[in-house]
């Protein structure tokens, strides 16, 4: 397991040299001139060239492209072109401020999605089993900046529970003493637990936007693999066992799990790099507002940062998810232990083995 490990975060590594080459060649062939957008399109051409030098554009791409992979390698993401920020002091201080509502709401997509999933399996064919097709076709088909708006026009608009869609803090809030630049860890250093509670109400809209949107998909995985599971003989044979139901149903959702597990990953990915939308209606001040306003921009230390850690954040994910896998799937683990040549030989006799006899 250590080797088979070491062998994923070798490949990781290369993944990442890759990862940092694309964004760099992407960004830079985007069409556009940094120094006209800073400068508007009145500049002059010396204003122009003065600019390129500041920023390095001068300089032959492959010189860039040296200094880029030097820089990112040390941890250095460059500046912005605008604001003249440390692209990655914004990202690890904007990265909580997403973090806040992205985790509960993928949690709480999980759990309705495992309930509506079960609901749906244990009911297959009847009126609630179809219910749950359309609700879900609904939910995959709707924009997340729809849901966000349907909700705030019911609980903001309509029902005045919820609080208005104006960033993280009130006007009557004081925000924390500044040590990590992020208002929710620094309201935590500091112990500041009314603040905190007032960011995680204005949180929860975002955050049942995101468990609504993202349920669908673990819902239907869910019905899936367990109308699969629970017709299975191994299934049949613990009911015949006298197992209790929540006992059976235990043992077909670990059949279940692997494919949960992956979801997680991919959809926390895809929720981490999509963030913008849901930031957008709520002017919640995460990372995906920021890498959008970037982009609109053409702040390419900017777009590069953001692209990068994505990224690497995408990969770390995929090596976890593989080595949990490997460690709680046998048949996984005999493939990555032993090598592809086992999985065929425990799966297929050889002429030499002995047939038992019944």
């Amino acid at each position: 397991m250590i080797r088979y490990i070491a062998s994923r975060l070798a490949i990781a590594v290369g993944l990442l040299l890759g990862l940092m080459t694309l964004s760099f060649g992407l960004v830079s062939l985007l069409p556009g001139d940094p120094a006209v957008a800073l400068l508007g399109e009145y500049a002059t051409p010396a204003d122009i060239a003065r600019i390129h030098g500041e920023l390095g554009l001068d300089k032959p791409l492959w010189e860039r492209y040296v200094e880029y992979i030097g820089r990112t390698i040390s941890g250095d993401l460059g500046h912005s072109f605008f604001t003249g920020s440390s692209v990655s002091q914004e990202l690890w201080t904007r990265l909580p401020n997403t973090l806040v509502y992205l985790v509960p709401g993928l949690i709480l997509a999980l759990l309705l999605g495992l309930a509506m999933g079960t609901f749906a399996a244990y009911r297959s064919g009847r009126l609630p089993d179809k219910t749950f097709t359309a609700g879900v076709s609904v939910l995959m088909a709707m924009p997340e900046f729809v849901l966000a708006l349907l909700l705030l026009f019911v609980f903001y608009q309509q029902l005045h529970i919820a609080p208005a869609p104006l960033g993280m803090l009130s006007s009557s809030d004081i925000p924390p003493p500044k040590v990590t630049g992020s208002v929710v860890l620094d309201a935590v250093i500091a112990g500041k637990w009314k603040v905190f509670g007032s960011i995680f109400s204005r949180a929860v809209l975002p955050i049942v936007t995101m468990g609504l949107f993202f349920a669908a998909p673990f819902g239907k995985t869910v019905r899936t693999g367990l109308l699969q599971i629970l017709h299975s003989p191994q299934i049949e044979f613990a009911r015949a066992c006298g197992l209790r139901p929540f006992q059976v149903y235990r043992y077909a959702l670990s059949d279940v799990r692997a494919a949960l597990m992956t979801y997680m990953v991919l959809l926390f990915a895809a929720a981490l790099s999509g963030a913008a939308i849901v930031e957008s209606v709520f002017s919640w001040p995460g990372i995906g507002g920021w890498s959008l306003d970037g982009v609109l921009k053409g702040d390419m230390p900017v777009i590069q940062g953001f692209v990068f850690v994505m990224g690497a954040t995408s990969l770390l994910g995929y090596v976890v998810l593989d080595t949990l896998i490997t460690l709680l799937d046998p048949r996984a683990r005999a493939v990555a232990i032993r090598g592809r040549s086992s999985r065929s030989s425990l799966d297929t006799p050889s002429l030499d083995t002995p047939i038992p006899h019944q």
